[in-house]
């Protein structure tokens, strides 16, 4: 292999120079090409205010039947950790499933009281 011996080394890029440069260019061209045919996307940041939406609908789907928030919160809190995203994600799975589990536990404690109540 020429690059074992420094003057053989220098030898063999002089010698080669023009290959490399072409290899180079070629490239940067099949490079700047793939990139023009396939432009990346716009990247949604994620916004502060915007996470209050997801918890106000989480928090609506937890009056109406608590399970179902549970069942939300865990799903968005296991998405989030499968497709690595960012803190909102977990923040938002981990209140929508906190207002499932407040909501389920005030619902048991109506009930129990109901029961305690009648008899």
């Amino acid at each position: 292999m020429p690059y074992k011996d420094p003057t053989h080394k220098r030898e063999w890029e002089l010698h080669h120079r023009l290959q490399r440069l072409a290899r180079r260019r070629e490239l940067r061209r099949m490079e700047a090409a793939r990139s023009e045919a396939q432009p990346e996307g716009i990247r949604a940041q994620d916004s502060g205010p915007g996470v209050l939406l997801p918890v106000l609908a989480g928090g609506a789907l937890a009056a109406y039947n608590p399970k179902l928030a549970m069942g939300a919160g865990g799903l968005t809190l296991v998405a989030a950790a499968f497709y690595k995203k960012g803190w909102s994600w977990w923040i938002v799975g981990a209140l929508i499933l906190a207002v499932g589990l407040f909501f389920q536990w005030n619902n048991s404690e109506r009930k129990k009281n109901n029961l305690l109540m009648v008899d």
